[in-house]
């Protein structure tokens, strides 16, 4: 009836039993409506509709379409401003988040609790791409775990952040490409959190709480998918001018300690700054300038690493870097190049002191305690003399002298194959010219003569400064008859051993020179368990092998070798432990 009207009001008469007893007349108009066409319909008894009631009719018609576009428009405006409200209040609190933290992690667990309240899902969570993963960093209402990982390209979360398309899902997943998918999720809306033109994280959203479901909720989420990732992008740019200051005041540590020319706490600085467990800095000729290390694995690894690579043109130094749980990335080469310039100050500094010392003595070392041989290692290193051999004892010595022809041996005296004189004699019958310097932590007048009567061209002390072994070690080369201060004095003496306390001399001397002076024996005895700390400093322990050995804590043992330091009266740990072998304290 309504379309055979055409648009046009009519009036009818309608007989008597149609509407009620009584003949009556009817007006009848059409409305047209957005989704369709209505009917008008007026009836009355006595008088039938006349030509102006019938164009009034056609107006209310047009009026009632009217209040029925309002009012949809109406609903649908209050509509999306509910839904907008949903948006303004998560940006409230991305922006809150924004002010108050820094950390990423932080800002998407609030993004993931608004939006879980906002659009009424039992279950958010935020995944984060990093490298080749999905990485879960925030999560309501699921029992993932923080920081579960899976590959791009697997599971629905994978292939939407592969793909960058959202998906929406409902009832069981049975679909091949997200087998493992939640099969209760009732529904699910996953999108990608997208960074400009990149997929930076996937928004997961299910269990909708509602009964309408999420379809409502499509637009707003996608709006809020668009505000995380711009969210997120500034987050990770603020990380990242963050990461940048804080590496330029690292780098200006090292320069700092490099330009001092204090290797080892420049090496510390840059290992600790940059997350390596060992550092270790060669000059271009090989020798090493500065080792800074954890243990004992990132050590060697660092040293066989600065021996191996290949410097670039113009560069003054050889840096290896070691350490444990994950590989060197890429991304990590600008900042390690960095600092390897900034520890090329060492380098600089290295080729000022060699162009005045002279350098290109071979030195074979030939000493069996652990902690003297690196400590020797380091001497002979730090002061430019090439190592022609190091050994723990006198029958590989013997060998290395016949091959190596070193320029001199610097000779231990209480080796495990050979004692004293013993030890020099040997040597002298493989080799009647190489010139031979004493090493050893006694000093008796007997002990001095017997070994310069076997052959010897030197003899120097233990706890002698380093100066004073490299002077000892060039005098041999040229000939000359090498003894420390305190062993020129007690040869003077009679035969009894000067106690370190009689030593003004040397300590005045060393002092001069910036190193640390003989110190008095020790007072106060070692309980048993710093004699069990002091030999395993004797075997080479680092403060966290010693840890790891008693059972105690990296700062108890720290604090208990300040405390062994301190009752031996030495300046440092292998002064300590050279102090020890001397008095007979440990073997």
């Amino acid at each position: 009836m309504v379309r055979a009207l055409g648009g046009t009001p009519t009036g009818i008469a309608v007989a008597a039993g149609r509407w009620d007893q009584q003949a009556a007349y009817a007006l009848l108009t059409r409305i047209d409506l957005p989704e369709g066409e209505a009917l008008l319909c007026a009836l009355r008894h006595g008088v039938p509709f006349d030509t102006v009631e019938l164009g009034t009719a056609s107006a209310a018609a047009e009026l009632l379409a009217m209040s029925v576009g309002d009012g949809r428009s109406i609903a649908e405006a209050r509509h999306d401003s509910l839904r907008q409200m949903d948006r303004v209040a998560l940006l409230e609190r991305l922006l809150a988040g924004l002010e108050q933290t820094r950390d990423a992690s932080a800002l998407l667990a609030q993004a993931a609790e608004e939006i879980a309240r906002s659009i009424g899902a039992g279950g958010t969570s935020i995944m984060l791409v990093e490298g080749k993963e999905l990485r879960v960093r925030a999560s309501v209402g699921l029992g993932v775990p923080l920081g579960h990982g899976q590959p791009i390209g697997e599971g629905i979360a994978g292939w939407v952040a592969s793909k960058g398309q959202k998906i929406v899902l409902r009832g069981p997943i049975d679909d091949d490409r997200f087998r493992g998918s939640d099969p209760e999720a009732g529904e699910a809306v996953i999108m990608p959190l997208w960074s400009g033109d990149e997929v930076v994280g996937v928004l997961n959203v299910k269990r909708p709480t509602g009964d309408s479901g999420f379809d409502e909720k499509l637009e707003v989420l996608d709006a809020i998918a668009g505000d995380v990732g711009r969210a997120l992008s500034a987050v990770n740019r603020i990380d990242e001018l963050e990461r940048q200051r804080q590496s330029e005041v690292a780098l200006e540590d090292v320069m700092r300690h490099a330009a001092a020319n204090d290797g080892d706490a420049a090496a510390r600085a840059a290992a600790t700054s940059f997350g390596h467990h060992a550092v270790a800095v060669r000059a271009n000729d090989g020798h090493l300038l500065a080792l800074h290390a954890d243990d004992k694995e990132c050590r060697e690894a660092a040293l066989e690493a600065s021996a191996k690579v290949q410097t670039a043109p113009g560069a003054t130094v050889r840096v290896g870097l070691a350490r444990h749980g994950r590989p060197y990335e890429s991304e990590e080469s600008d900042i390690a190049a960095r600092a390897v310039d900034a520890l090329g100050l060492l380098g600089h500094a290295e080729l000022e002191a060699t162009s005045r010392r002279g350098t290109g003595i071979r030195v074979l070392a030939v000493e069996d305690h652990p902690v003297m041989r690196l400590g020797v290692r380091a001497l002979l290193e730090r002061e430019g003399l090439v190592i022609a051999g190091i050994t723990a004892t006198c029958a590989e010595a013997l060998d290395l002298v016949r091959e190596n022809e070193p320029d001199v041996v610097l000779l231990d005296l209480g080796l495990p194959d050979a004692v004293g004189p013993d030890a020099v004699e040997r040597i002298r019958e493989v080799s009647s010219s190489v010139p031979i310097i004493a090493f050893s932590v006694e000093r008796t007048p007997e002990m001095i003569r017997a070994v310069l009567r076997a052959g010897a061209n030197g003899y120097v002390s233990k706890d002698a400064p380093s100066s004073q072994v490299v002077a000892a070690l060039q005098a041999a080369v040229q000939g000359l008859t090498a003894l420390g201060t305190a062993e020129a004095h007690a040869l003077s003496r009679s035969g009894e051993p000067i106690p370190l306390a009689e030593q003004p001399e040397e300590t005045t001397a060393t002092e001069e020179e910036g190193e640390p002076g003989a110190a008095a024996p020790a007072r106060e005895p070692l309980t048993p368990r710093e004699l069990e700390l002091l030999r395993y400093l004797a075997e080479g322990y680092t403060n966290k092998e010693i840890a790891r050995a008693m059972v105690l804590a990296e700062d108890t043992v720290k604090k208990g070798v300040q405390t062994l330091i301190a009752k031996l009266g030495a300046t440092d740990r292998t002064h300590a432990v050279v102090l020890a072998l001397r008095r007979r304290i440990i073997e």
